[in-house]
């Protein structure tokens, strides 16, 4: 592909056709469209493999949840990646609250919220490739009108104050975010914030009703 200098234009040759700037970035559109496509496929394929086999091959909860943080971490992300399934991620978190050590001086409910929020906001990658390229099956959706203006209108507010409870609707959400192809970046941050903060707090209430029991006991 090279480029001619015109009279105030730049014409791009491809092949034996001859490409005004507005075609161009146009055709970088594409490319630059398929290119997340891709990704997001390979992300949703990834994270659907791995929910398969936790929940259909056998594998244990309670001996995943006894490697520490890391057990919240995989249970979260699997949990998130799991579209309109029952998760065992709620648990986890407090159970971690209630049962992991303090960390670095620095109590347990800070650390799982951290971990869990992490695991989390990549498992929703999930749903968000779902969304981007399956507009078509959600759009008769009740709900998906007026999350999509709300998307449209505040979409990584309306992605962190979703986040922040656990909040089972929260699927079509992220189906949603994808449908209107929010940024990547933006969905990722906008997520890892309200899940974070959520976890901590579920966590942080899992720590203090020990305390309070043991202090009955």
């Amino acid at each position: 592909m090279t480029g001619e200098a015109g009279r105030g234009h730049v014409i791009v040759r491809e092949g034996e056709e001859e490409l005004e700037p507005s075609q161009v970035l146009e055709v970088a559109g594409r490319f630059r469209w398929r290119l997340e496509y891709t990704l997001l496929v390979g992300v949703a394929l990834m994270l659907t493999l791995f929910a398969i086999g936790f929940f259909y091959f056998s594998t244990d909860v309670s001996n995943l949840a006894s490697y520490g943080y890391f057990g919240v971490f995989v249970i979260s992300l699997v949990g998130a990646a799991s579209i309109l399934l029952p998760s065992p991620a709620v648990v986890s978190v407090l159970g971690g609250g209630a049962l992991l050590n303090d960390f670095l001086g620095v109590p347990a409910w800070f650390w799982v919220g951290i971990v869990a929020g992490l695991g989390e906001a990549i498992g929703e990658f999930s749903g968000y490739a779902a969304g981007y390229g399956g507009r078509v099956f959600i759009e008769d959706r009740p709900s998906y009108a007026r999350i999509r203006r709300w998307m449209e209108r505040r979409g990584a507010l309306t992605l962190f104050v979703m986040s922040t409870i656990p909040n089972p609707a929260f699927d079509l959400v992220g189906l949603t975010a994808g449908a209107v192809q929010m940024p990547m970046r933006r969905f990722f941050l906008s997520v890892l914030a309200g899940k974070t903060i959520k976890n901590m707090w579920l966590a942080g209430l899992a720590s203090a009703g020990v305390t309070v029991f043991s202090s009955l006991a």
